[in-house]
């Protein structure tokens, strides 16, 4: 396969811009707005949609804009951050709106939290307000509500933000059925150790399954963004897993949509194959919905039969239960020691499961008071359950 051929042929595509693409890094970590490096990546992304294809971009940056405004020094509180992404939201906006103008394009704001992907009404209406902006040929401009958002003091074991638009672009471009996601950095691909401190490290210039993941060393954080390789990477896994290719490539070069316009004789970054096994668009939103209400632990046996002989999960097979959670809602699925197996649609709420674990299915009606039999069995149905092993997650 000539490794240019699905970016070339991509019909949707999701560009994630990251902090160091959009703001000039300075000796104080604020920065100012890249103007000169958006005008050409605005007019690249005006050049792929005069060409037939639909573009989102999902752009950090806003905290970054908002604190140079404010002229905020050292490290900010999560009050001070929202601020900050209030005021660097509007900043923001307008500078794209102005860039995408140029070229006669308009701009669309969208400002998400984890509960628009983790509700499935909220999602599927997203979904179609999303589908509905492509078709009219406006630009979306995606970023995480940081005004709104506060998952540093959510608790994280139950309800997840994004931790950084790395992930955000992810679930955006899974669940909008995109062709490519496109994750623009300050380093031209991934590579098997930090380039910036080892002199050694070798570009990796395509990543075919998550075996080659194990010998990278993904560790660091960007100066300015919440994310780092490793949030690129777990992406890239998100991506594959719903069929999705993940272009990762350098931002502050010149011309980095270019591999998506003409055949180039090298692939300036790391290109991420995706998985052979898809999952479905009901599965994709259980599997990777951004956040989970709450935890079931199941025994040995419980898992075996979820992962070996493809079951559905049975009361008699579980442990515990964790967290609050209402019927239809999304949980963990985790094994005694921790380790999370899948997700699924529970039939069942918390105060139902806790009432029922352990117990066979004819017992389920006694247990919950119940005069009768109850429709169902199962705690989640086969086809309510991802089990990650399943799709090489």
């Amino acid at each position: 396969m000539i490794l240019t051929e699905p970016l070339i042929g991509a019909k949707r595509i999701v560009v994630k811009l990251g902090t160091q693409v959009v703001i000039e890094l300075a000796a104080n970590a604020t920065g100012r707005f890249a103007s000169e490096r958006l005008a050409n990546l605005t007019r690249q992304c005006a050049e792929l949609v005069a060409n037939g294809k639909e573009v989102i971009l999902v752009s950090s940056g806003a905290i970054g804009l908002g604190r140079q405004a404010l002229q905020l020094q050292g490290t900010l509180t999560l009050n001070e951050r929202q601020a900050c992404a209030a005021v660097g939201q509007n900043l923001l906006m307008d500078a794209y709106r102005e860039l995408f103008g140029q070229s006669g394009l308009i701009t669309a704001q969208v400002l998400l939290t984890a509960m628009d992907f983790a509700d499935r009404k909220h999602y599927l209406n997203l979904r179609q307000t999303l589908e509905t902006l492509l078709k009219l040929k406006v630009v979306p401009i995606i970023n995480e509500n940081d005004t709104t958002s506060t998952m540093e003091i959510q608790d994280e074991r139950y309800t997840k933000g994004f931790g950084d638009n790395d992930m955000l672009s992810a679930l955006v471009a899974s669940k909008l059925d995109a062709d490519v996601l496109v994750i623009l950095t300050n380093v031209d691909g991934i590579y098997t150790d930090n380039p910036f401190t080892n002199p050694d490290a070798q570009k990796v210039s395509v990543i075919e399954n998550f075996q080659d993941l194990q010998k990278i060393d993904a560790s660091g954080q960007s100066l300015l963004g919440r994310g780092g390789m490793s949030s690129k990477l777990e992406a890239s896994r998100i991506a594959a897993i719903s069929g999705v290719y993940t272009f990762i490539t350098s931002g502050v070069k010149p011309d980095p949509l270019q591999p998506l316009l003409t055949e180039t004789p090298e692939l300036p970054g790391t290109l991420v194959l995706p998985q052979a096994s898809s999952l479905n668009g009901k599965k994709r939103w259980i599997g990777i919905a951004s956040g989970y209400h709450g935890i079931v632990t199941v025994n040995d046996g419980a898992r075996k039969a979820l992962v070996e002989n493809q079951a559905s999960l049975l009361p008699i097979g579980i442990v515990s239960v964790q967290g609050d959670f209402a019927a239809q809602q999304v949980v963990s699925i985790q094994d005694e020691q921790g380790n999370e197996i899948g997700r699924g649609l529970s039939h069942f709420s918390s105060d139902e499961i806790e009432r029922i674990k352990g117990v066979r299915g004819e017992q389920i009606a006694q247990q919950l008071g119940i005069n009768g039999s109850v429709d169902r069995h199962e705690i989640i149905h086969r086809d309510n359950l991802v089990i990650f092993e399943e799709y090489g997650v």
